[in-house]
């Protein structure tokens, strides 16, 4: 069976390697066809370049449309089409409604499922693609489903072994926080604010895993509000972007993993964010707030926190008597979430 995963946008090269392995690294008949700002971030997958094809965009209307034209001649020879991003594209909706002309299956990657309840693009996109993954269990019903939709959770949580000499101080404790600099999304304040004016906590260290300076405006406003309240000794930050060697030696060693989100019923009911599955791949025990104790794969592992609770809990984290059992069930295996991908992908 000749199978095709495709990256249109660039972004979610962190979904990729899962499905690689699931599929097979060695399978001649897997392709990956990737816009350019993706396929660099590949070359630890272990593929051969006569297995990877890179998606370069095209500007001017009727360019577009020839050029979908083609790609989906292309892709229309396969069996199985896999699109790892499957909304928010131009490109994506004109080439799934070309291929509805093709007998190929399609399926796609659903990073938001409220695409599903109030997009016009995503209703084209289901014309073709009527089966989506979503990326966590508790997504998998979303509200007013239509009956000729199908959704199936997997988690990709694998990852290359990257070699980094990274060393960290066993007496440190490190509260690792993924994910690009977003007040929008991250609540540094709440976390900012417990620590200010407070005893100093020793050996706690935070590490801020995105490209943090003051060229932008979110990065400028965090470095102010942290030097403002003279926490600059507990933050460790990068001023560039930070490589997948670096960023996964991180998480790798940290002690706890905080998402740091903002109160969105989103995470609740819609999407997740990226820095659940970097603490699943590595099997961290995650710093929450209480507000999203609801999500059953948090509830088992994570340890909650509250405002008046925050700044007591890291100062014990040193000491921290953890006897709670995480990642026990059987969804955390390899085979496990490869069979549930599979079967997905196969059925007729």
């Amino acid at each position: 069976m000749k199978i095709a995963l495709i990256e249109l946008s660039e972004s979610h090269e962190e979904c990729l390697y899962s499905q690689v392995q699931f599929i097979g690294v060695d399978n001649p008949n897997l392709h990956l066809y990737l816009n350019p700002k993706v396929a660099f971030l590949i070359d630890g997958y272990g593929l051969d370049k006569k297995q990877v094809f890179e998606i370069k965009p095209v500007k001017g209307f009727f360019k577009k449309w020839i050029y979908a034209l083609s790609l989906a001649k292309t892709l229309g020879k396969y069996d199985r089409l896999v699109f790892n991003t499957a909304s928010s594209s131009k490109l994506l909706r004109n080439l799934v409604l070309l291929l509805n002309f093709y007998s190929v299956d399609c399926l796609g990657v659903l990073h938001n499922t409220k695409k599903l309840e109030s997009s016009f693009t995503q209703r084209l996109i289901s014309t073709k693609i009527k089966r989506y993954f979503v990326l966590n269990d508790h997504l998998t019903k979303p509200p007013n489903l239509k009956k000729t939709i199908q959704i199936q959770s997997f988690y990709p949580i694998y990852f290359p072994e990257y070699t980094s000499r990274l060393e960290k101080p066993e007496d440190e404790t490190w509260l690792v926080i993924p994910g690009s600099i977003d007040f929008k999304r991250r609540d540094y304040l709440r976390l900012m604010d417990s620590l200010f004016g407070q005893p100093p906590i020793a050996k706690l260290k935070i590490i801020l895993l995105g490209k943090l300076n003051d060229t932008f405006e979110d990065g400028r406003k965090l470095l102010e509000e942290i030097s403002k309240r003279k926490l600059n000794h507990y933050f460790v930050t990068f001023e560039r972007f930070i490589g997948n060697e670096t960023f996964h030696a991180h998480i790798a060693k940290a002690d706890f993993v905080m998402p740091l989100l903002t109160l969105n019923d989103d995470y609740l009911n819609h999407k997740i964010s990226g820095s659940f599955n970097m603490a699943f791949a590595y099997k961290k025990p995650m710093l929450t707030h209480k507000f999203y104790s609801s999500l059953p794969d948090l509830s088992e592992n994570s340890i909650f926190y509250d405002e008046s609770t925050l700044y007591d809990f890291l100062d014990s984290l040193n000491t921290f008597p953890c006897t709670k059992h995480f990642y026990g069930s059987e969804k955390w295996h390899f085979s496990f979430q490869k069979n549930h991908y599979l079967e997905f992908i196969l059925r007729e």
